[in-house]
């Protein structure tokens, strides 16, 4: 897994605004670079569950994947998150079993590697409880990541601060009208909605996300 970058969870948090939103937040090692991604409600609670915040009265699928996986020998070797489209990203989790194709080799058990396409919020609740790496590509990072300087985000490219950032045309303004959304290019949409979401304008961020949604 050398060409992708690892992630962290850096945490999980509700919109007080927008009902239902809540945003997962990824960072790469060294913390400097941060992914946020917009999850739907019970993959939130699934995944703060399996980070120890427990509620011994619920259990979730993804808790009935762990059994089974255990039961049968399922390796959980990893999830990568590999494209983004239009504000959705795509994921993928790699698996390793056992692979028998006739009685000759049960007496030789394989191991063989699989990859299954998968919800990025369900992959990452199921990372958490396998204890596995989280992995993105450097084209995700430089599309999608918010880069942060002595705790506050700054323009990747440019090195723009976030001062600087409130007299440019994406800043996140909650005055941001309908017909502004639609005149911006789906980049600079990413660009905007990702910094609504870590400076926490979530009324905004749904606003943008419909957008993009408006034109797959």
């Amino acid at each position: 897994m050398d060409q992708f970058i690892r992630l962290a969870i850096r945490g999980i948090s509700l919109s007080q605004i927008q009902s239902g939103i809540y945003v997962l937040l990824l960072e790469e090692e060294s913390g400097r670079i941060k992914l946020p991604i917009i999850i739907e409600s019970l993959q939130a609670q699934s995944i703060a569950y399996a980070l120890g915040k427990r509620d011994p009265s619920r259990s979730f699928t993804h808790d009935l994947f762990l059994s089974i996986a255990k039961v049968f020998h399922i390796r959980f070797k990893a999830v990568v998150i590999y494209k983004l489209v239009n504000g959705i990203f795509f994921s993928y989790i790699l698996l390793e079993g056992d692979f028998i194709e006739t009685e000759e080799e049960r007496k030789e058990i394989k191991k063989k590697e699989y990859k299954i396409d998968s919800k990025t919020s369900d992959a990452v609740a199921l990372a958490v409880r396998f204890q596995a790496p989280i992995y993105t590509t450097k084209e995700i990072f430089d599309k999608a990541g918010i880069y942060f300087e002595n705790g506050f985000p700054i323009d990747k490219e440019n090195d723009v601060s976030e001062a600087e950032m409130k007299n440019s045309s994406l800043f996140f303004s909650k005055e941001k009208s309908q017909q502004d959304l639609e005149n911006m290019t789906e980049k600079d949409l990413n660009a905007l909605l990702n910094h609504a979401v870590v400076n926490e304008c979530y009324e905004l961020a749904a606003r943008i996300k419909k957008e993009l949604d408006r034109r797959e």
